[in-house]
């Protein structure tokens, strides 16, 4: 497990961000969508969330509360998916269409 704490799994993670947030403003770009900063902000902020439903989850199953993950995973992930939905929509919002 030493792997994971290593100058190089952090690189690679850093590479990978990096890729998707460019991956995310490029199909923003070819399909007319405009991403002002609060966008983005938004759009990070569910992606955080995102990642704390994912470790909450993981976590507690790690150790061995799996009624803690369930219903964490009830809550957050629904709340997740809604959200989610909700970004979706807001970010189609103001869409300009594309010939």
């Amino acid at each position: 497990m030493s792997f994971f704490s290593s100058g190089f799994f952090w690189f690679m993670e850093g590479v990978f961000a990096c890729l998707a947030v460019l991956g995310l403003k490029l199909w923003a770009e070819d399909r007319g969508i405009p991403m002002p900063f609060w966008k983005w902000i938004l759009a990070g902020i569910w992606v955080v969330f995102l990642g704390f439903t994912i470790a909450f989850v993981g976590t507690s199953l790690g150790e061995n509360e799996v009624v803690a993950a369930r219903l964490g995973g009830i809550l957050f992930g629904l709340t997740s998916i809604v959200s989610g939905i909700g970004l979706w929509r807001l970010l189609h919002s103001g869409r300009k269409a594309v010939k």
